[in-house]
């Protein structure tokens, strides 16, 4: 997680995945917005390679999956956390910060 300034709401984080990983299934608590730096992941909303921006908002949905080939490296800032589908999901997501 990188520090934001003083009163400034939500989480930025820079995340790393590796090549043709899927992602656990979520929505979200808010705004997000991912930058990817390097890579590519797809989902249902279309695909995201190095300087794409995913604009998503809290009745999104998705299960992105990282592109064949290299490591996924995004900046993601979000207003609020993720919301996991699955018991693992909620069981993780503390324990990663996700």
């Amino acid at each position: 997680e990188l520090p934001l300034s003083k009163g400034a709401r939500g989480s930025l984080k820079l995340l790393s995945i590796a090549s043709g990983m899927t992602m656990l299934e979520h929505g979200h608590g808010g705004e997000e917005l991912t930058l990817v730096l390097k890579g590519a992941f797809r989902d249902k909303v279309g695909r995201f390679g190095v300087g794409d921006v995913a604009d998503l908002d809290e009745e999104t949905e998705h299960c992105p999956v990282i592109e064949e080939g290299e490591t996924c490296i995004c900046l993601f800032a979000t207003e609020a956390p993720s919301r996991y589908k699955t018991f693992i999901g909620r069981l993780l997501q503390p324990l990663l910060g996700i």
